[in-house]
């Protein structure tokens, strides 16, 4: 079957980020100008800082590269900054942009490999106690050569995937009847996944 132009445009907008991410970038698209012509340049840009920041936070959906570039170039054709302009920040702050380009390509292309390694980790450590000391010592080992907000990043990327994987579990239907089991049960692992969090967060503060 031939594909239409809009169903090609579809598929291969953002790679593989799902349709919901792909709609609300062409929303963000679609309400920069509206927001710098008809209301308040101030305000559009602030919501453009916002929206940097959103596909920063949704790099493991979609690798922030893309989109944070479909922003900076909608900013430079409404006029809300010019190409000299640009070009002057970039080389004034390329070292942290490589820095976050490269922490978020590694996190986003490892996160299987990274899963598959605190999996085997939380399966080996049956203690809680051991389990949290073993994760700030490791992120403290890790933060001693990374900067601390790498090792969160990564620490953060795994909490959300166990998260994942449990809901998944939780939601098929030969356990729907357990539901208010469930629920404690849920609320009792995204305790437990706070907790790894907050051990990951003060060890990369030691070890910074």
């Amino acid at each position: 079957m031939e594909l239409t132009y809009a169903q090609a445009f579809k598929r291969n907008f953002l790679g593989h980020s799902p349709d919901w991410y792909k709609v609300l970038m062409i929303g963000f698209l679609i309400l920069n100008p509206l927001i710098y012509f008809f209301v308040s340049p101030f305000l559009a840009g602030w919501l453009l800082v916002a929206e940097f920041i959103f596909t920063l936070g949704m790099a493991l959906k979609c690798h922030p590269l893309l989109p944070g570039g479909l922003l900076a170039i909608e900013a430079i054709f409404i006029g809300m900054a010019s190409a000299e302009q640009v070009k002057a920040e970039l080389a004034n702050n390329l070292e942290v942009l490589l820095l976050l380009i490269f922490m978020v390509a590694g996190i986003f292309f490892m996160k299987q490999l990274l899963l598959f390694v605190f999996t085997r980790l939380l399966l080996t450590l049956r203690s809680k106690v051991l389990l949290g000391l073993t994760f700030c010592v490791v992120s403290g080992f890790l933060s001693a050569f990374l900067d601390a907000l790498t090792v969160l990043a990564v620490v953060i990327s795994v909490a959300v995937s166990f998260y994942e994987i449990y809901h998944r579990v939780a939601s098929d239907p030969k356990f729907q009847g357990q539901a208010i089991a469930q629920r404690e049960t849920l609320e009792q692992f995204r305790a437990f996944l706070r907790s790894l969090m907050m051990q990951a967060g003060i060890g990369t503060a030691l070890g910074a």
